[in-house]
């Protein structure tokens, strides 16, 4: 499949995208149908804006149902042959900011290369969730809204996605950093894998009819050691999230730091903290269910 995600990672590497449009027409606006080509050169602002981006947590993808499943996590196999998660764990930036004492509406962020900013929490954010003893979210919980200059983008960190069953997708490359101001904001930059927990649900029966049950709670460490065991049985665990690249935008993003080329900013206003998830109910008009 190719959709959006391919047409914006096109347009940040720099090549021509054909536009086809068609009109009704007005006296001022006559044609009533174009094509073109054009590059991201050629257009006057390219503004990239993002309502949901950087989940805090999230949930760990499996199957138990006795066919195959295609998911936005993936291919999940019958019978919890394999599990699939998406999260780059201790390097993941709100789960080192778990309060959001340094990260808020206003904060910088580098977003694929370009220097952006969190314009709002993002959609689905759910602040008030489980947490572990040290904080950490052990579900999905706080979301950010992004926006940042395409133009300024690296290639090599927004990729279109295609997914078998399910659509297409954009991968995108962001880090966000931290200022160490007082010994609690030191302490949660210190979280490690092993004490990252994320919620295993099963994707066959349980996510599709809203359900909240919780197969295991398994940790990133866990996750990313490629084979992790759930009432006794061994399976095989696969990230969706790419580790290395994590790394090396901590290592950009650091290095810009230090030659002055990107700032940090205050934040303006705080992500809610105890926001719920309010579920869309199917209900007739007038509020009857």
């Amino acid at each position: 499949l190719f959709g959006g995600g391919h047409v914006i990672e096109k347009l940040v590497a720099g090549e021509e995208v054909q536009l086809f449009a068609l009109s009704y027409g007005t006296d001022e606006y006559p044609l009533k149908e174009l094509r073109t080509y054009f590059t991201i050169n050629d257009l006057n602002q390219a503004v990239m804006t993002n309502p949901r981006n950087c989940y805090q947590n999230y949930n760990v993808a499996i199957n138990c149902s006795d066919k195959a499943i295609h998911t936005y996590l993936g291919k999940l196999n019958p019978n919890m042959k394999n599990l699939t998660y998406s999260s780059a764990g201790q390097l993941s930036p709100l789960l080192n900011d778990p309060y959001y004492k340094t990260i808020g509406v206003g904060s910088s962020v580098w977003l694929a290369g370009a220097h952006g900013h969190v314009y709002s929490e993002g959609t689905q954010h759910a602040s008030a969730c489980d947490r572990g003893d040290n904080g950490v979210p052990t579900e999905g919980a706080g979301t950010l809204a992004l926006t940042g200059d395409m133009k300024k983008m690296i290639p090599e960190f927004v990729r279109g996605v295609s997914f078998k069953g399910y659509g297409v997708s954009l991968a995108l490359g962001v880090g966000i950093p931290i200022p160490i101001l007082n010994k609690d904001i030191l302490k949660g930059c210190t979280v490690r894998d092993s004490e990252i927990f994320a919620p295993v649900i099963d994707y066959s029966s349980v996510y599709p009819e809203r359900g909240s049950d919780v197969l295991a709670k398994l940790s990133y460490e866990q996750l990313r050691s490629g084979e992790v065991e759930i009432n006794g049985k061994k399976i095989l665990s696969a990230s969706l999230s790419s580790y290395s690249k994590a790394l090396k935008i901590a290592e950009m993003l650091k290095a810009e730091i230090r030659q002055g080329d990107f700032l940090l900013s205050k934040p303006y206003l705080q992500l809610p903290a105890d926001q719920g998830m309010k579920p869309l109910n199917i209900r007739d008009r007038g509020g009857k269910a």
